[in-house]
């Protein structure tokens, strides 16, 4: 996805503000790039959208939110989907208070409308430095992110799931073999640890979540491809003791050639050369034609 406002910026969780701001930064994009994207040789018929992790999860809340003007002719969701990451309101304005009352703006007992004044009247770097970080995956993740509102946001997935209401377009979705290889090591930096069977949870979790969202689609008669990323090469390791593995989100510098980026020390493989040209050109068919590109 595009870039978009995050954090605080993006989901205030304030009870008198509009949430999910950045999932609606994400409609705007699109919405700009349907008007213009012909100017730049493109097809407005053919836009796909496509994220990883957080990334995913937005490209899913995307196909619940805009049922009836979708824009888009497909999605790819690499590591995520809606799931049950989004929080209550109850909990999005607990985080918001926590800063308010640190930035001494009010707090629960507060007028709401003036701790929001309050608030745009500090400067951002201040605000950012008020959010208090956490550890483990609340420091990985922070506690600002998607807010029910039954707008953008929804209670009820799965019956929107069994009904239909989704948008009805072709689906790439998958997952990434050992997605704790990424976070073992940021939560090793916070002196953080977790026993195997948390790991191993964690892997089940995205797992199950690309294959519940994959038959979601299936169901609903639409085409659907679903992959599990196995790719684990000499210069993509993040750690050797134990070995990282197709860690979360390692199949993106394969997708867009930046592998090299991750470090360069040690030379590509030539099986990793053959298998970076297959999966950027197994995303551009999909991107070409969403409902045959990857049968062809």
């Amino acid at each position: 996805m595009n870039s978009y406002r995050l954090n605080i910026f993006g989901f205030p969780g304030s009870p008198v503000l509009r949430n999910n701001l950045g999932l609606l930064d994400h409609r705007l994009a699109l919405e700009w790039t349907r008007d213009n994207i012909a100017a730049f040789g493109g097809d407005p018929d053919r836009i796909t959208i496509f994220g990883q992790s957080a990334g995913a999860s937005a490209v899913d809340y995307y196909t619940y939110a805009w049922v009836d003007d979708p824009i888009i002719a497909g999605s790819i969701c690499q590591s995520g989907a809606t799931g049950n990451q989004a929080a209550s309101p109850f909990f999005s304005a607990a985080a918001w208070y926590n800063v308010t009352n640190t930035l001494g703006c009010g707090n629960y007992f507060s007028d709401p409308l003036s701790v929001v004044s309050c608030m745009r009247s500090k400067d951002w770097q201040v605000i950012q430095n008020a959010i208090v970080k956490g550890t483990g995956f609340a420091g990985v993740t922070g506690m600002f992110g998607p807010t029910i509102d039954e707008i953008v946001v929804f209670s009820d997935y799965p019956v929107r799931a069994i009904t239909g209401k989704i948008i009805r377009k072709p689906l790439m979705i998958g997952n990434n073999h050992n997605e704790p290889g990424l976070f073992k090591p940021l939560f090793a930096l916070q002196d953080v640890s977790y026993p195997d069977f948390v790991w191993n949870t964690l892997s089940f979790m995205f797992t199950c979540e690309s294959s519940a969202r994959a038959l979601i689609s299936i169901v609903n008669g639409l085409p659907t491809w679903r992959y599990r990323w196995f790719g684990d090469f000499p210069n993509l390791e993040l750690t050797t003791l134990p070995n990282s593995g197709a860690w979360h989100g390692a199949e993106i510098p394969m997708i867009f050639g930046t592998d090299m980026d991750v470090q360069n020390s040690v030379n590509r493989t030539e099986d990793e050369i053959q298998i970076t040209s297959y999966m950027s050109g197994a995303w551009a068919a999909f991107a070409r034609d969403p409902v045959n590109g990857l049968i062809e």
